[in-house]
Formats: structure tokens, C-alpha cells, sequence
């Protein structure tokens, strides 16, 4: 049996791998895929494209998710302080009470959809680094929103469906993940 995290050769009645410590599940059987998938697929012992994708991704996730707070924290700034200041001080134009509601109100919507997408990003990047069960789900979904966001979203889309949309990378994710 080997440790599917580190690679290492391990007893076959060991309970922890002795190169990195973890945990091995009493479902981990060396070579021996889920019912129907040829164990050529299913090599714990291997480190798999997944497994050496995963870290890296959910980093670029992390990152995508904190820049996105940064963008909701930016827009409100400039919703509350900048725009206001800059209309009131155009000659011939009155700052009327319905036009700063139109503008108010267009940033809070705008807001809420940034902040929609810093949480996705953050909560795929807890799901990815911490290899939760539905964290490869939440991936998937996370990528495909992020194809509509030009340029930089849609490349970390496409790596993430590079990464986690194959049919070998959801087998290797479940033998990753934890309960």
C-alpha cells in the first residue's frame, strides 16, 4: 500500500504513513479502483495530476477571492466618497436626490455580485486546500462562472476544469478527500 498524499510505500496494516503522518482510511486498498474502474485509472501509490494541480489551484482561488473583496471594498469607496464629490462639483449640474438613489443603488448591486464571487472563490479555495468532499463540486462550479470574467477569470476557469473535470480526477479526488 502506498500513502496517497506524500507516495510513500507503507505497510498494508498501517494506520498513519511514516514519511508524512497521515491518516489511512480503511477503504484504501492498493491498486483497487471503485466497482468498474480499471485500477490503471486508480494508483494510490502515485502521485496523481490531480493531487499535484490541487494546492496550486486552490491558492490561485484564494487569491481570486481576496482581490474580489478588495474590488467590493474599492467600489464601495468610490460609491460613498468619489462619485458624489465629483458630480457635486460640475457646474449646471444639481446632485438631485433621485439620481444619488440611481447611484447608490446601482454600486450596492454591483457590490453584492463581487461579493458573491470573493465568496465563491474563497469558500472553492477552503474546499480544494482543505480537500473537502464537496469542495471538487463547488470547483467545477466556481470555474465555469469564472470563463465570463475576461481574461484572468477565464483562464483560472479553464485551469479549473482542466484540473477537476475529468472523469480520472474525480476518482483521485475522492480518494483525497475527507469525509
Amino acid at each position: 500500500m502506498y500513502c496517497d498524499q506524500c507516495g510513500k510505500e507503507a505497510a498494508s496494516d498501517a494506520k498513519f504513513c511514516s514519511n508524512c503522518g497521515r491518516a489511512f482510511s480503511a477503504i484504501s486498498a492498493p491498486n483497487v479502483g471503485p466497482a468498474g474502474v480499471p485500477p490503471v485509472y486508480y494508483q494510490p501509490g502515485a502521485t496523481g495530476r490531480l493531487n499535484s494541480h490541487l494546492r496550486t489551484l486552490g491558492i490561485l482561488w484564494l487569491i481570486c477571492g481576496v482581490l474580489r473583496a478588495f474590488n467590493v471594498i474599492g467600489l464601495w469607496f468610490i460609491g460613498r466618497m468619489v462619485i458624489p464629490s465629483i458630480l457635486s462639483s460640475i457646474p449646471g449640474i444639481s446632485f438631485s436626490q433621485p439620481l444619488e438613489h440611481l447611484i447608490r443603488g446601482g454600486i450596492f448591486i454591483a457590490s453584492g455580485f463581487l461579493l458573491f464571487q470573493a465568496a465563491l472563490a474563497l469558500v472553492t479555495a477552503w474546499g480544494l486546500l482543505e480537500r473537502q468532499s464537496w469542495g471538487r463540486i463547488i470547483g467545477i462550479v466556481a470555474g465555469i462562472l469564472a470563463l465570463l470574467r475576461i481574461p484572468f477569470g477565464t483562464a483560472l476557469g479553464i485551469y479549473t476544469l482542466w484540473v477537476l473535470l475529468p472523469a480520472a480526477s474525480e476518482i483521485e479526488y475522492r480518494s483525497l478527500a475527507r469525509a
